[in-house]
């Protein structure tokens, strides 16, 4: 049982049914109301009841309505009431408008056997008109997620208080749209999405994937079949049908197709005059309003928007965000608004499907595929492809849809005038301030707010702000940041949150001046067979002679590293990775960050006042040569200069193209000037802001439900870590990508030997968890040129795309180490 079960007693004449038919007229600015009520007589005579109902604005009657009727023995009577309601509040998810519906049965000789019914309705009018969907006459955009319900400890039972914790994330998060995937969800949801504005797709509880995936096997055609098909589809818009957040019917989920589904879209059709029907499965044939594909690709998007076809599209499922994901999802908008026939789509999905269980160790994990039966078959991690985590604790990723789908944009032009461009199609911008500070290399320098703002929906405005410098100094950055706040607190949004932000560098041509490394004692250099000291009274580097590699690294006699700076080109697979076969054709690049063969080719030498070595690395099979130039300092200072010569030609693009250093465990807190706070990639950096972070090192990682790649930072500036006694700082000329781990690569890393096959063959099956990452026991600094994106259009074969891609091609780029004792 995963539903409230009850029981109820009703008097022998009793209301069976109601239905609260809402519509607008063809101006969009009156309400067409139908209410039927339904009397069924049990006894064996006449009786004669009076029917009342009310339609309420807060406390004030709209419509107030009563009949007498008689009702015949055994029989069913309908009672119609209709009205035209005169300057309708219009119901959206923008503006959840509702009003107060009251039906009474009154028995005038007992009063003992009235009834009463209570409940909201609003009004709205949905409609396909130019190859689109109209919804109050307005081409609205669904920037919707999809659903299941899911409870780390109860399962698919679902509280009242986890559904009210889910609806209010999602509008905190601009999320406007949901698709209740499967199945029609708890009741309870509906009314939520009522009362807090959420577009609802209904989807009716008919799945038969295995099935379907063969046209021989599929029953979309096998008419023994209908009853079933018709009778699911019946009962959900039966129960749904006077909740006015739902826009669309859906036939069901990868079910087959043909003359059973169109039965049950006809029979839909002629129920219901205001919503749209739906199913993925149809394409485009007449049988669907939409074309609704799951996880198309971007250029698919493309030609349908650029085709003559009368179907509006929303794509039913896409971004797949199963593990580190949701990259390109700007990419995707970017071509939604380009043609007004795409109007948005439903990520998959929001929330990981996992339990929670208790290890040997007292270890509370989310459990996954083989957890649950070591010989159940199993997709292993699949279901774990949520926005949020069972808790409902947010993903790194759920920041990127936040900014993606957010309502307004921002503008900046010169001279202080910002442009605010309202994307609502039904609400203004009277209930937000706009808020703005200048940030001077990451530190607030100036701040300043427009407390009122009347922007009307799908218009822009411009807003000046006398404080924005336009005169700066040089060798420092000033960005401006531009906010949208909430200003007074609703049932879902607190007061102060921020619904939209932007940032932009004022002087993208900020004048650098390179100061030399000067100063310290002058370097020696001591060798013997086996090791080459350099030394003064700052640092002490020791290499080993034959490779040239670090062996110990310390400043003012504070050990900083025992291991050497490597190269490396691999990261641990994200679930993307393994779903496209990383583990395979980029193998090679994995071995190489393993299994490299260093070799000491220029010797130290004092040059002016530093020492500078050359050490070559040579990749198995000869397939590159990494060249690392180190330059030491009298202060301790340690430059990197690196470059990648690809040696053979048809090699695999690679994930990374970096170096890293290990660190001592003393090392526990970091600093950065960068992209933050939270991680992110080269195709899923819109959700994060430039600014400058601090933490400690022992949360700058992710804990995904499959450990994976996690807690990179994009457009670093510069990073510092640090211990009690020492911090170390790097700095480049070019941006960088940054993380610093508390554990070793090898922790995270995928383990091809303990996979096993899955039972779709879809992604490899592991038993690794996230929560039992150990850490504390080393710390590893990753300095990197690039790291390729994390895509996400699926988590079963698609590729990342192109454009955040590494080829095999010569790289250089360079960075400097900075060490400092902390008093």
């Amino acid at each position: 049982i995963e539903r409230d079960v009850y029981l109820y007693s009703q008097p022998k004449v009793y209301i069976s049914d109601y239905h609260a038919y809402t519509n607008l007229d063809e101006s969009y600015s009156k309400g067409i109301f139908k209410g039927t009520v339904s009397i069924n007589n049990t006894t064996d005579t006449v009786i004669t009841r009076k029917v009342k109902l009310d339609l309420l604005e807060g406390a004030t009657p709209i419509v107030s309505s009563e009949k007498i009727v008689e009702v015949p023995k055994g029989s069913k009577v309908d009672v119609v009431f209709d009205n035209i309601i005169e300057e309708v509040k219009k119901w959206s998810a923008e503006e959840p408008n509702l009003y107060s519906l009251q039906i009474a049965l009154e028995d005038l000789a007992n009063p003992q056997n009235n009834q009463y019914i209570k409940r909201n309705v609003g009004f709205k009018s949905v409609e396909i008109k130019r190859s689109q969907v109209l919804f109050n006459g307005e081409p609205f955009y669904i920037k919707g997620v999809d659903r299941h319900e899911t409870d780390p400890f109860t399962g698919h039972v679902v509280s009242k208080e986890s559904m009210e914790r889910d609806i209010k994330l999602m509008k905190q998060n601009n999320i406007n749209a949901v698709r209740s995937s499967h199945y029609p969800n708890d009741p309870y949801w509906l009314e939520l999405c009522d009362t807090y504005g959420l577009y609802v797709v209904d989807e009716a509880n008919i799945e038969s994937h295995p099935l379907a995936i063969d046209e021989a096997t599929q029953i979309g055609n096998e008419l023994s079949w209908y009853k079933a098909h018709l009778s699911r589809t019946q009962r959900m818009y039966y129960r749904d049908r006077n909740h006015v957040s739902i826009y669309s019917w859906s036939l069901g989920n990868e079910a087959g197709e043909g003359e059973i589904f169109k039965a049950t879209y006809q029979w839909l059709k002629e129920a219901d005059d205001n919503r749209i029907v739906q199913y993925e499965p149809a394409g485009k044939e007449d049988y669907t309003d939409l074309y609704c594909p799951m996880y198309p690709k971007p250029e698919y998007l493309i030609d349908h928007g650029k085709s003559d076809s009368d179907k509006p599209s929303i794509m039913i499922e896409y971004a797949h965000a199963m593990g580190n994901s949701v990259g390109n999802l700007q990419d995707y908008w970017d071509i939604i608004e380009k043609y007004p026939n795409l109007q948005g789509g439903f990520i998959w999905d929001w929330v990981d499907q996992s339990l929670e269980y208790i290890n040997e160790e007292g270890l509370p994990y989310l459990a996954y595929g083989p957890d649950f039966h070591p010989d159940l078959p199993t997709d292993g991690n699949f279901m774990n492809n949520g926005l949020v985590d069972p808790y409902r604790n947010p993903h790194p990723h759920l920041s990127e849809v936040k900014k993606v789908y957010e309502p307004v944009q921002f503008m900046y032009t010169t001279d202080g005038v910002v442009i605010i461009e309202n994307k609502n199609f039904f609400t203004d911008l009277s209930d937000k301030e706009i808020h703005i500070k200048v940030l001077k290399n990451g530190q607030e320098i100036i701040q300043q707010t427009k407390p009122s703002l009347s922007v009307q929906p799908r218009q822009s405005m411009l807003a000046y702000f006398d404080k924005i410098p336009t005169v700066f100094e040089a060798n420092n950055e000033y960005i401006l940041e531009v906010s949208l706040l909430q200003r007074e607190a609703t049932a879902s949004i607190p007061k102060g949150h921020e619904v939209a932000w932007d940032q932009f560098i004022l002087n993208k041509d900020v004048q650098k001046i390179k100061e030399p490394i000067v100063g310290g004692a002058p370097l020696s250099i001591n060798s013997t067979a086996s090791e080459i000291e350099i030394v003064n009274n700052n640092v002490n580097l020791k290499i080993e002679a034959g490779t040239g590699e670090i062996v110990s690294w310390e400043h003012k006699g504070q050990l900083i590293s025992a291991q050497p700076i490597r190269p490396n080109f691999w990261r641990p697979p994200t679930d993307n990775d393994l779903g496209n076969g990383m583990d395979k054709w980029a193998k090679i690049w994995q071995d190489a960050s393993y299994n490299y063969q260093a070799s000491l080719v220029s010797e130290p030498r004092n040059i002016g006042n530093k020492v500078t070595f050359e050490v070559a690395y040579d990749l198995p099979d000869q397939i590159a040569k990494v060249m690392v130039w180190y330059s030491i300092y009298p202060k301790g200072q340690l430059s990197v200069a690196y470059e990648f010569l690809p040696l053979k030609a048809d090699l695999p693009k690679l994930p990374r193209v970096g170096m890293y250093l290990t660190l001592t465990n003393a090392f526990k807190e970091v600093v950065w000037y960068g992209n933050g706070p939270i991680e992110s990639y080269w195709d899923r950096k819109t959700g994060v802001k430039t600014g400058l972070y601090s933490g400690k090192i022992i949360y700058q990682f992710h804990r995904y439900p499959r450990p994976q790649e996690t807690g990179n930072k994009t457009e670093v500036r510069w990073m510092e870590v640090s211990s009690d006694a020492t911090a170390l700082k790097v700095s480049s000329e070019e941006w960088l990508n940054a993380s610093v781990w508390p554990f070793a690569m090898t922790e995270i890393d995928f383990n091809t030997n303990e996979a096993v096959k899955s039972a779709s063959g879809l992604v490899p099956v592991t038993s690794k968890h996230g929560a039992e990452i150990k850490i504390g026991e080393t710390v590893q600094w990753n300095i990197d040129l690039q790291q390729m994106g994390v895509g996400g259009d699926t988590s079963w074969g698609r590729l990342v795309h192109d454009a955040y891609t590494i080829s095999p091609q010569p790289f250089i780029y360079s960075f400097t180490i900075t060490p400092s004792s902390i008093k």
